[in-house]
Parts: structure tokens; sequence; C-alpha cells
């Protein structure tokens, strides 16, 4: 794993989630707390102008401050960035940046302090250490507070992130906290997570290795039990025979007739596989891999070019390209139909996927 891609995937999250609801779900003996605290030092800092407020239902104030210490992350110089809403330290010293209520159960004051540090920090980060404490109110309870405390982070172009463990709550409270966000990132064991972001998909490894945590790209595993298959052709027949000749397969296809209209289907479609023929006279097959692999949505769609070209230089071509396979025109449909389940079996898909 690279330094270099561990910044672009923090960068990632910076940027897309910067108005968004964000719940990390993760199992509970997973490093989910340290990827949260990974998470708000990379705002605090590369983005400094952004206040971050910690609403401390698990952790004091000084246990948070301590827990930055423990697990690497200097903020020593930075933390004048974080302000704390806090159930305990009313008999003690007050510290500075905190606000302090009198139990974990005290909505009214807790939401009169979010309120009041949205409007005073725009794009402010309002963390919720522990939804499950929260999550032992009853439902009304709950939603009435957290629309609140949105409706006041996002009216100042601020954002939420919270962490749950998976299966501690019953399902239907689960399912209401889920509920609350827009963005669910999955955290599994095996170190992966896995985001839907908009029209994105993150899928990401994670790695800790002497309390260093590190990401990187992974390929994500199609776990449907039928596929989308995008068919690119401009002699409309060949979709059609496709689509026929493969009807009692577990493929659901759609198609395009030219390059540009490819790419447009492949961002906005996200199939899981691409039939691509070379020889069309908009844009050429390879013009079209060049311009999805630049495409943070389709870069890793998995593509089996299909042309009458069937030079070994026009193979290597598209290889060296980033295709997945090649067949050449005629092509038998039980070589193609082998070949789509070959190439989607190194993406985690098999035809008995349920």
């Amino acid at each position: 794993m690279s330094e270099d891609q561990t910044k672009e995937i923090l960068g990632t999250f910076r940027n897309e989630l910067v108005s968004k609801g964000t719940l990390f779900l993760a199992p509970v003996d997973s490093f989910i707390e340290r990827i949260i605290y990974f998470y708000i030092f990379d705002i605090l800092k590369n983005d400094p102008e952004r206040a971050i407020v910690w609403l401390c239902l698990k952790d004091s104030r000084d246990e948070v401050l301590d827990k930055f210490d423990e697990f690497g992350f200097n903020i020593q110089d930075i933390k004048n960035g974080i302000w704390f809403i806090d159930i305990e330290g009313m008999d003690k010293e007050l510290k500075e940046n905190t606000f302090y209520c009198t139990s974990q159960t005290d909505y009214t004051k807790m939401a009169s302090y979010a309120d009041k540090l949205s409007a005073e920090h725009d794009n402010l980060v309002f963390v919720i250490d522990d939804m499950t404490i929260l999550a032992s109110d009853t439902f009304q309870v709950i939603e009435n507070f957290i629309k609140f405390v949105q409706k006041s982070v996002k009216e100042h172009g601020g954002s939420i992130v919270s962490m749950l463990g998976k299966g501690i709550l019953r399902s239907e409270t689960e399912a209401l906290i889920k509920s609350f966000f827009d963005v669910i990132v999955d955290v599994q064991h095996g170190g992966e997570m896995h985001a839907n972001i908009g029209l994105k998909s993150l899928d990401v490894r994670y790695k800790i290795e002497e309390g260093i945590i590190t990401f990187e790209h992974i390929k994500k595993k199609v776990k449907r039990d039928r596929l989308k298959i995008l068919v690119v052709d401009d002699e409309p027949d060949i979709p059609e025979l496709v689509k026929l000749l493969l009807l009692d397969e577990p493929y659901d296809f759609i198609a395009a007739y030219g390059g540009y209209e490819a790419i447009d289907m492949a961002i906005s479609e996200l199939p899981d596989m691409i039939l691509l023929d070379i020889m069309m006279p908009d844009m050429d097959g390879y013009e079209v891999v060049q311009k999805l692999k630049e495409s943070k949505v389709a870069c890793d769609i998995p593509i089996i070019m299909v042309s009458a070209k069937s030079e070994v230089d026009d193979k290597i071509k598209g290889m060296e390209l980033g295709i997945d396979d090649y067949v050449s025109k005629p092509f038998d449909m039980r070589e193609l139909n082998a070949r789509i389940k070959m190439v989607m079996k190194r993406s985690g898909w098999s035809a008995d996927v349920k």
C-alpha cells in the first residue's frame, strides 16, 4: 500500500463527504475507532479552516485527546480546531473550546450547542462519537435530535460523521440509524471498506501496522446473482444477437451504438462488464477504454474487446490499455460466455451467487 494512494483516498473522503452525513458501520472488533480518528486528524491537518465539533457520548474531552496521542496522531499544534460538547467536567475545571452537558440524554443542551457552533463555523464536521449510546433512547427522541443537528450543520455547509458497530442493536434500530445518513462506509473483516458516494463507488483495503494506517484501492467484488452487461457495437444486430443467444444466462443487457454513447452509459449505468467493439465511426474502442480508465467512477469496470481485428498487435494494444480479455469476430457464443464468466470470476462473481 502506497503513501500516495493513502493520501488520495483520504482526499476523496475530505472532498466527497464535505456536506454529507457519513456513518462508519463496522464489526465491533475492527479498527473503526482508529479510522475515525485518522479521518478527523487528516481534516485538521489538511483543511484547517474547517472546525471539528466532537459530541462526547462515549469518551470525555480529555479521553478523546488522549486517544489522538495513543493512535499516534499529533494534534498539539492544531487541537484548537476541535470544539467539544462534553458530558463530564461540570464540577471540574472548565476547559477551553468545551461546552458541558449534564448527561448523555441532555438533548436540549446538546442541540443548542450544535446549533450555536454551526452558526459560528461554516463547513464544520460534527462528530458523534458513538451512535450505539444515542440509540439506547426511543426512536422518536433519536430522530428528533439527529434531524435537528443535521439541519443546523447542513445549513452552514457542514457534515456529520459517526460510527456504529454491526449487530449490536436490534435490526430495526440499526436500520433507523442508517437511514439518517447519506453515506454508509461498510467496514468489513479482512481490512476492506466499501461505500457508494453519489454515482461513485469507493472500494478500499486498509492496513494497520505498528499503529500506522494505510489505504489502497481494490476492485469491488460483484455479489449480485445477475450481471448488468453493456454491449457496445455500431451494428445494432450484434447486441440483439448476444442478448438472444445468452437469454438463459443470468445477464441483463443494455446497449450503446457508438463510443461517446458507451462512455455516457458506462458512467450513468455502472454496468458490471462491458463488451466493446473496436471499430466504430465516432470513436474507436481503444479511445473508449482510455476515457473510461481516466474516470474515477468507471475505471474498474471489466472490459472484453470484441472485434474483427484479430492481429496480435491489436490484442496487445488493448491489453496495454487495461482491457481484461479479447474475443475475435466472428465469435462462438459459447466462447464469449466462457470468457464473460472467467473475467467476472476474478471479481468474485459466479453464476450461483445469491
